[in-house]
């Protein structure tokens, strides 16, 4: 074995090698990593940390009071009240970002979409309805709720651009105006009408206290028109189900109850039908749109069925929404998407100049995100709806809703 010779090195030299020797180090790192691809300058900058991206997203979503999106010939105004003093709603955001999406996902690059961000006031809604007049937009959409559609058709002129308000089939509107949101009385007789198709012919129908005169007539209507004659319909609260001799004869053999709401006495007047015999074992309970998210939870509730209008999860529509702006889709993104989708729709089969009184009211129908809808010679609005069974404190999906009438 060979010895090395041993060798004193002071401490200043020592810490001149380890010095020299860091350098070196550092050298053939910065060689390798060059090697390697060293990051430049623009990638280090192209990483971007959550909260940064949400603030360039927010900036790129902030409300304006007039937008543009798509650049087709054909344009789509809508009128909001994004710019009310008390700030925007999430409703009306919903709306207008649904309808953005709409124009890059269905659009064709043949619509563009005007925005008029009004504070709300009967005023700016008429100046903006002037502004979209005066651009020849070919259909108008209003989501503000408080001004009368009247005061759009004002602003509009001679203009007969049809005119959609997101608003309920009950709400006051002029003539040639359509209704374009579905509520819990079409919720109740599309309900009702699924469970009549499925052989129940013995409906008990059950209306909370709140429920108008109005809405009354218009479930009457609704209820007819699919052939359906209800043995009962009675308020909650003030009505009960003793089991003396007239009402056994009245209530025998109930094999489906219709509650329109869900914290106004319901439980108890379904607790009193089951308790005294008076609903078959397969009776269904269908319950509606108006429906809280805690009548989910109660039992009393557990396997009935409602008829919800909106987007239905896993969609296209709802994949994209999420994507672009970081939130789920709600019933009223689908409906400023379908505002578009019809647009689309009739541009695309019929060309340039095709929306008009007439093509709205076509007896197909169009399909949207939420689902399949057509408007009636009053310019009310008919939604096709998916079936939902309310099973371990939520909602899962039952029956898809149909594509067509």
């Amino acid at each position: 074995m060979i010895d090395m010779p041993h060798v004193v090195v002071s401490p200043a030299r020592r810490v001149s090698s380890c010095r020299q020797w860091l350098a070196l180090g550092v050298l053939v790192l910065g060689v390798l990593s060059g090697c390697q691809g060293a990051p430049t300058a623009p990638e280090v900058l192209d990483v971007e940390s959550p909260q940064a991206r949400h603030a360039r997203r927010a900036a790129e979503h902030a409300v304006k009071p007039q937008e543009s999106f798509g650049s087709g010939a054909t344009r789509i105004g809508l009128i909001t009240a994004l710019m009310a003093p008390s700030g925007e709603t999430v409703r009306e955001r919903d709306i207008r970002d649904g309808a953005s999406l709409a124009v890059d996902e269905v659009g064709g690059g043949q619509l563009s979409l005007l925005v008029e961000n009004t504070d709300g006031s009967p005023q700016q809604v008429q100046d903006a309805a002037r502004r979209l007049a005066g651009q020849n937009a070919a259909l108008i959409a209003l989501t503000v709720a408080d001004v009368p559609v009247g005061t759009v058709r004002q602003g509009l002129g001679a203009s007969r651009a049809p005119l959609l308000a997101l608003r309920g089939n009950g709400a006051e509107r002029p003539a040639d105006t359509f209704a374009f949101v579905s509520d819990r009385i079409d919720s109740a007789v599309e309900g009702a009408s699924y469970a009549f198709a499925s052989g129940r012919k013995r409906l008990v129908v059950l209306l909370p206290g709140d429920v108008s005169a109005a809405e009354r007539q218009r479930l009457d209507r609704g209820l007819a028109g699919y052939g359906i004659k209800p043995t009962l319909v009675a308020a909650t609260g003030t009505t009960t189900f003793s089991n003396d001799a007239a009402a056994k004869a009245k209530l025998k053999d109930i094999d489906a109850v219709l509650l329109l709401g869900s914290e106004g006495g319901e439980v108890a007047a379904l607790s009193q039908l089951k308790a005294n015999g008076y609903l078959k074992p397969n009776a269904m309970v269908v319950g509606t749109s108006g429906w809280t998210n805690a009548a989910y939870k109660l039992p009393e509730f557990a396997g009935s069925h409602l008829c919800l209008f909106g987007p239905e999860n896993g969609s296209r529509m709802t994949s994209r929404f999420l994507d672009r702006y970081e939130r789920a889709a709600s019933a009223d993104a689908a409906y400023g998407f379908d505002v578009i989708a019809l647009a689309a729709g009739l541009v695309r089969s019929q060309g340039e100049g095709a929306i008009n009184q007439e093509s709205i009211r076509a007896p197909n129908g169009f399909v949207g995100a939420a689902a399949t809808f057509r408007f009636t010679r009053d310019g009310s609005v008919q939604r096709t709806c998916a079936i939902y069974q309310v099973t371990a404190g939520s909602v899962k999906l039952l029956d898809p809703a149909p594509r067509s009438f």
